[in-house]
Order: C-alpha cells, then sequence, then structure tokens
C-alpha cells in the first residue's frame, strides 16, 4: 500500500520542488519504489529528470476530471526515468488550464476525489507517492491534497507564511470533515539555513512555540551544492552525496520514519560507495 506525501507551501522560493526530488531519491536508493507526481507547471521535478517532451500531450483533464476504470488506463500517464526506482508522472503547462476544468466539474461532482480514486490503483506498485505542488493554492492542490495520506511544508527563515500555514491547517481539517479522510499534517522544516545566526534561532525557537511538534527539529542547510545540483538538473545524491544538505534531507527522512534499517543499509551502502 501506497503513502502518499504531498509537499506544499503557498509562498515559492522555500526548495519545495528541491525536497520532493531529493526525499524521493534518498527513498529509491535505499531500496523503495517511488512515484514522484509533478503537479508545479514550473515544472522543475520533470526536467530535473528530463521528461519535459513526453509531458507535452498529456491528458490531465482525464486524470483529475473523470473516474478511471482500469489500473492500464492510470499507468499510462507514468513514465520511467533513467534512475532506479522512480518513475514520474510529470508536468507541463497545461496544468494552468487545468484548474479551471476542475473547477467548472465541481459543480457537477465530487471532483477532489477523482485524482485519489484514480491513483488507488497504483497502490501496491510503489511504496511512496511524492506529490511536488504548485506554490499557487488551487482546485489541483485540493486534489491532490485529497489523494495524500501525508502533507509536510518547507519553511524559510525570511519566507515565512504564519496565514498561509493557518490556512492550510485549516483546509486539511475541512477536507476530513467533509469527505470522512484521513489527511495529517506531519510537519513543517527549514531549508535554505545559513548557518546558526541569531536571526534563526530566534525563528526557530519561536516555530516550536508556535507550532509545537508540528514544527520538526531537522532543518536543511543552505549548500553549493543544492545550486548546483538544480542548475544542472542532476538530483543532489547523484551530484553531491556528501554535502550537508543530503546529509539534512537523510535525517529528514528518518525522522519522518520513512525508512525502515533495512533499507537504510541500503542507503548506507550507496554513501560509501559499495555496490548493491
Amino acid at each position: 500500500m501506497s503513502e502518499i506525501i504531498s509537499l506544499i507551501n503557498e509562498k515559492g522560493g522555500v526548495g519545495k520542488s528541491s525536497s520532493a526530488i531529493t526525499i524521493s531519491q534518498i527513498l529509491a536508493i535505499s531500496g523503495y519504489s517511488i512515484l514522484i507526481i509533478d503537479l508545479d507547471p514550473q515544472m522543475n521535478t520533470t526536467k530535473m529528470f528530463g521528461k519535459t517532451d513526453e509531458s507535452a500531450d498529456i491528458d490531465y483533464e482525464q486524470l483529475f476530471c473523470s473516474k478511471l476504470e482500469s489500473k492500464k488506463q492510470v499507468e499510462s500517464f507514468i513514465l520511467d526515468t533513467e534512475y532506479d526506482n522512480i518513475s514520474i508522472l510529470s508536468a507541463s503547462r497545461e496544468l494552468n488550464n487545468l484548474i479551471y476544468k476542475i473547477y467548472d466539474k465541481s459543480k457537477e461532482a465530487n471532483v477532489e476525489l477523482f485524482f485519489k480514486h484514480n491513483l488507488n490503483f497504483l497502490k501496491d506498485d510503489y511504496d511512496y507517492i511524492i506529490i511536488d505542488n504548485s506554490p499557487f493554492r488551487s482546485y489541483l492542490t485540493t486534489c491532490a491534497m485529497c489523494a495524500s495520506n501525508k502533507i509536510i511544508t518547507p519553511i524559510c527563515v525570511d519566507n515565512f507564511s504564519y496565514d498561509g500555514l493557518m490556512s492550510l491547517f485549516d483546509t486539511i481539517e475541512e477536507l476530513n470533515d467533509k469527505y470522512a479522510l484521513n489527511i495529517e499534517f506531519a510537519g513543517m522544516f527549514m531549508t535554505r539555513v545559513a548557518g546558526r545566526t541569531t536571526l534563526y534561532k530566534q525563528m526557530y525557537e519561536s516555530y516550536e512555540d508556535m507550532f509545537g511538534d508540528k514544527f520538526l527539529p531537522v532543518s536543511i542547510r543552505n549548500c553549493i551544492a543544492v545550486n548546483e545540483s538544480n542548475t544542472l538538473f542532476e538530483p543532489l545524491l547523484t551530484y553531491d552525496k556528501r554535502s550537508t544538505a543530503t546529509q539534512d534531507y537523510i535525517e529528514l527522512v528518518n525522522y519522518l520514519g520513512l525508512m525502515d534499517n533495512k533499507h537504510y543499509r541500503e542507503l548506507a551502502k550507496f554513501l560509501k560507495g559499495e555496490k548493491k
């Protein structure tokens, strides 16, 4: 049974796509089967896996506005990547128009649940489905949330929205009540942390006081390897598996309880340069 995790923040520039890609890669290297879904029209995650050409003709309306009837139909949207254990449902600019199609359909049906229904056909094929969402909150984001078991939110010290987070909490509660779902907010974590500055320490303590256990005590350090890997469209662990950000993301994956000891040993072999 797949666990479906959405990364959501209605602000851009917080490392959301980098986080989705790196968490997916860590889990894949560890031996888990991963489907990464790119719902951001900026297509950063899709570009990372070199799938922009293949995504041009995807019929997103069918996937989000219809209840499909077979696993084969859903599988037709999925592409392999050159990375072991990672498949992708890629993005395109057409996602901008899809928002309005979902809205129109919502007038006559509970369209927010159709994507969840369709992904359910894949529940036995992947250990984790990771969804990279657009920073623009829309009906598309709502569909992703309804399909998800967990939601995590990357935040930046200098790009933080208290109102946005409270709105996200309210939306999760509303969707759980409306559709009898069990969406869990698994936590927020700080990204692009530039050293243990006074501002960082103050904000860290403030988040802890404000959000309690919803604030994860794992921060992703800012390092040049992340920027370079994004520029070269090469996932972080492929580009620099020993970077500080790699270490932090591994700690985050462990803190979230996404990896057992058996799979961690596979990851450790990779980090040491051992062949599987």
